[in-house]
């Protein structure tokens, strides 16, 4: 019978035991406060009294560090994501704790948020958003941590405009579980702080924005599950992009448009389309090898090699033929004689196409007003000067049209 007892009382004392909290032998305020809080509370469960009601909690972003990856399509930022939430369970009576207004806990002893990064470059692993950090908790129950985050989000860039390229990358947030009626993520303002950031040295950060979005999607009607858009519009940084990228452009548009004011029976002009071709392609395959190859939109500045390239190939061909029509011994069509004649009938026609030092003696003859004189008088010996002055007139016509194509082509992608 005594031993019957003496079971039964163990069984009591054991279920009792469970509910009562250890005793703690230290007086210390700080000691006893913690272990009063941390009694029978549980992390998993929301910190508010009515289970009905959202846990409102406040984010701000505090920038420290970005980077932007083109090649691996990967926007990072370093940051402290300070957050606030109110938790109910959390609060205590300062008077009773030696005037003790606040405590730290770590995130493995209350309630945290779930949030997560949905547009992470990485989708493998844990999602959430916020590493190992202590908060600091008041006597009202107001929840303070700011953890520092490192974030690899998703950014496609759009080079379109390289090396002029302006980039809006964002990093989104929300609960991983938790729908809009049990967690209400609030922005500060301002949502992003940058007085801290260190400069990148390639981007330059133009603008920032912060977008809630409400997150009511068709299949879950009864439900919202909102985010926190945090965008970025970066702007590259031009210079040494510049000098290596648009000066050599310059450099052989100066190039391809200079062979066609050499005269087409010179043996340096070939020479100069030979190497102006060489360059084009060596240009092409460096401009091909700074960036990706990839995306719908292709660079400007690709487009503007590969054209280019086709221009010089076409002047050696150009080139060519305008060789082969001046060193012809047979006389000119009478068509190309009356166009050589109306054009150099006019003064202008005269400064343009008779400015070449052979013909300084045409040009002095005295008494011949038309064209037909002028290019009547003094037939070289490779050949008749209608040949060689319609070359000229193609040659100019080929140069207007070559610069207006380069015009258009440079300002497409310069800002």
């Amino acid at each position: 019978m005594y031993f019957l007892s003496f079971v039964v009382l163990l069984l009591v004392a054991a279920v009792t035991g469970d509910d009562d909290c250890p005793k703690d032998k230290s007086q210390l305020a700080p000691i006893k406060l913690r272990k009063d809080l941390l009694c029978g509370y549980d992390r998993s469960t929301r910190p508010t009294i009515n289970h009905k009601n959202a846990v409102p909690v406040v984010m701000r972003m505090i920038l420290k560090y970005f980077a932007f990856d083109i090649h691996d399509s990967s926007f990072v930022v370093d940051s402290w994501m300070a957050m606030f939430w109110k938790d109910e369970h959390l609060k205590w009576n300062p008077d009773d704790y030696e005037s003790i207004k606040s405590i730290h806990l770590s995130d493995v002893d209350i309630w945290m948020p779930d949030i997560s990064v949905y547009n992470r470059r990485d989708q493998g692993g844990d999602p959430s958003a916020i590493g190992t950090v202590t908060c600091v908790v008041s006597s009202e129950g107001q929840v303070v941590c700011v953890p520092p985050s490192h974030h690899n989000s998703l950014c496609v860039a759009d080079l379109t405009k390289y090396p002029f390229d302006t980039h809006n990358c964002t990093i989104r947030f929300g609960s991983w579980v938790h729908s809009g009626e049990e967690l209400d993520i609030r922005v500060a303002k301002p949502g992003i702080s940058t007085e801290d950031l260190v400069p990148n040295g390639e981007w330059a950060l133009a603008d920032t924005n912060v977008i809630k979005h409400p997150g009511k999607f068709k299949c879950c009607p009864n439900n919202t599950y909102p985010s926190i858009n945090f965008s970025f519009k970066i702007k590259r940084v031009a210079g040494a992009h510049t000098a290596t990228v648009i000066l050599p452009a310059i450099a052989l548009i100066i190039i391809t448009l200079t062979s066609l004011w050499i005269a087409p029976n010179n043996s340096e002009r070939l020479n100069l389309c030979y190497m102006n071709v060489i360059c084009q392609f060596l240009y092409v395959q460096y401009v091909s090898y700074m960036l990706p190859l990839n995306g719908v939109n292709i660079p400007l500045i690709i487009l503007f090699a590969r054209d280019s390239l086709l221009i010089s190939a076409f002047t050696i061909v150009f080139s060519v033929m305008l060789k082969s029509m001046v060193e012809n011994k047979k006389a000119a069509p009478e068509w190309i004689t009356k166009v050589v004649c109306v054009l150099v009938a006019f003064k202008p026609g005269q400064i343009v196409f008779l400015n070449d030092a052979s013909f300084k003696g045409l040009k002095n003859s005295e008494g011949d007003d038309d064209g037909a004189a002028i290019i009547s008088v003094q037939e070289g010996s490779s050949g008749p000067k209608e040949w060689f002055l319609f070359a000229k007139i193609l040659d100019r016509l080929c140069f207007a049209i070559f610069l207006t194509i380069y015009i258009s082509m440079f300002i497409s992608f310069t800002p």
